[in-house]
C-alpha cells in the first residue's frame, strides 16, 4: 500500500484518466444525442407498469422520440467507457489503500455487469419503443429490472471509490505543499 505522502502518479493512473474523461465525454454527447427525449429517458428508468411505460412513450412528442431511440442507439459504446474506468479505478484503488479481496472482485465485477444490463436494457427499450403494443407490464419490469442493475453497478462503486480516493489525493496533495 503506498502512504498519500509517497503517492507517485503511474501510467495506471493516467490511464484511468484517460477513460475517466472518455467517459464524460460520451456521458455529455448522450445528454445532447438524447435532447428532448432526455425527460422520458428519466422517467423510464424505472416504471412501475406497461400503463405508466406506454403512457410516457405515448406522450412525447415526435421530436423527443426520435431523440431518444437517437440516444439508445448511441450508448452502445458508453457502458463499455464506464466499465473500463471504473475497473481500472478498482484495481487502482487496491493498489493505493488497503482493500479486502471480496470488495476488490464486487468493485471489478459489478461495473461490467452493470453494463451488461445497459446494454441489455437498450436493446429491450429499443424493441418495445417499435410498437407500443409490445409494452407490457413484463417488458416493463424487465427494462426496470435492467436499469436498477445498471445504476447498482456503476454509482453503487463510484460513490465507493470517490470517498476512498478523495481523501488520498487530498492527503498526498497536503503532504507535498507541507514539503515545500
Amino acid at each position: 500500500m503506498t502512504s498519500p505522502e509517497k503517492f507517485t502518479p503511474t501510467r495506471r493512473d493516467a490511464a484511468l484518466a484517460a477513460w475517466a474523461s472518455m467517459y464524460a465525454v460520451s456521458e455529455l454527447s448522450l445528454i445532447r444525442t438524447t435532447g428532448q427525449g432526455g425527460a422520458a429517458y428519466a422517467q423510464l428508468q424505472v416504471c412501475p407498469s406497461g400503463a405508466r411505460y406506454r403512457s410516457v412513450v405515448e406522450n412525447m412528442s415526435p421530436r423527443a422520440a426520435r431523440e431518444l431511440t437517437n440516444g439508445y442507439h448511441a450508448n452502445f459504446h458508453h457502458p463499455v467507457l464506464y466499465a473500463k474506468a471504473l475497473r481500472m479505478g478498482a484495481v487502482r484503488l487496491a493498489e493505493l489503500v488497503p482493500v479486502s479481496p471480496l470488495l476488490r472482485r464486487v468493485l471489478v465485477a459489478a461495473p461490467a455487469l452493470a453494463a451488461t444490463a445497459d446494454i441489455t436494457e437498450n436493446v429491450v427499450n429499443l424493441y418495445i419503443h417499435e410498437d407500443v403494443d409490445r409494452i407490457t407490464d413484463t417488458t416493463a419490469r424487465v427494462s426496470s429490472a435492467l436499469s436498477i442493475v445498471k445504476w447498482t453497478g456503476t454509482v453503487g462503486p463510484l460513490i465507493y471509490m470517490t470517498t476512498e480516493f478523495v481523501p488520498f489525493w487530498f492527503r498526498a496533495v497536503a503532504g507535498r505543499l507541507s514539503r515545500r
